[in-house]
């Protein structure tokens, strides 16, 4: 859900940099506007920092705060245009390549320790509490290891196969 917020205070704050936004919601209603950060830079500055994805604030195109329901966003897309172009045919590069099988990954316990392997690529690995793990490393004790996600402090993508 979004709502707009009457925002008196505008006025009185330092110039932030505004990104056109078209938030989408999982109902399929969306709101156009602003994305306001809290400080400057380009959104090249965004990728990467975790912490900065939902930090700022969003205002509608008449300039109004927009509250909004975070559990409820599809996806927030930051635009050259709000008019965008129906005839527009998206890039896709994998739509017509092999399946993908398996990916390879790195991961960082939160004890330390590192562990390389490919997973499979799959619904489950992602929506389990765990997954298993084909160890990488050549003559290893380990044959198959499941991993609790619980217990992971990073978790790197190395590549597919």
């Amino acid at each position: 859900m979004i709502a707009n917020v009457n925002d008196s205070a505008e006025s009185k704050e330092p110039r932030a940099i505004k990104h056109k936004v078209v938030i989408t919601m999982q109902d399929g209603t969306l709101a156009k506007g602003h994305y306001c950060a809290e400080t400057p830079g380009d959104l090249n500055s965004l990728v990467g920092n975790s912490d900065a994805h939902l930090r700022g604030r969003y205002t509608s195109e008449n300039g109004t705060q927009l509250e909004i329901d975070w559990s409820q966003v599809k996806a927030v897309f930051f635009v050259s245009s709000f008019e965008g172009d129906r005839k527009y045919e998206p890039l896709r590069f994998y739509a017509n390549g092999p399946a993908i099988k398996s990916i390879w990954v790195e991961i960082v316990f939160r004890d330390g320790e590192v562990i390389e392997g490919s997973v499979q690529n799959s619904l489950h690995h992602l929506r389990n509490d765990g997954f298993f793990l084909l160890p990488s490393t050549p003559g290893s004790n380990n044959l198959l290891i499941y991993v609790n996600k619980a217990a992971i402090a990073n978790y790197r993508v190395l590549g597919v196969s």
